[in-house]
């Protein structure tokens, strides 16, 4: 976790960076969030950390961290949060 966490530091910071952003960046207020679930994958060469998590300012998606655990990749899908239709209460759950 503090391996991704230093990496999104050092993008945002390279982000910053490019775009001219003058001043100096506080990272120390902000607050250190937990992912809604996070787990690893056993895939071929190298395992891949995954993490998902609901921004906060679109609760209506869901975003998906996925890096290497060797750190040569990663990737950042969101995409909206399916809609569950409401069941009456003690209605049958079709099998």
């Amino acid at each position: 976790m503090k391996k991704i966490m230093g990496l999104v530091f050092v993008a945002s910071l390279a982000i910053l960076t490019i775009t001219g952003c003058d001043g100096p960046i506080d990272v120390g207020s902000f607050p250190l969030e937990k992912p809604t679930a996070e787990y690893e994958i056993d895939t071929w060469g190298s395992n891949s950390e995954v993490y998902e998590f609901t921004p906060k300012t679109n609760p209506g998606y869901t975003c998906v961290f996925v890096i290497l655990d060797s750190g040569d990749a990663t990737a950042l899908q969101c995409f909206p949060k399916p809609v569950v239709a409401a069941r009456a209460p003690g209605a049958e759950v079709p099998s």
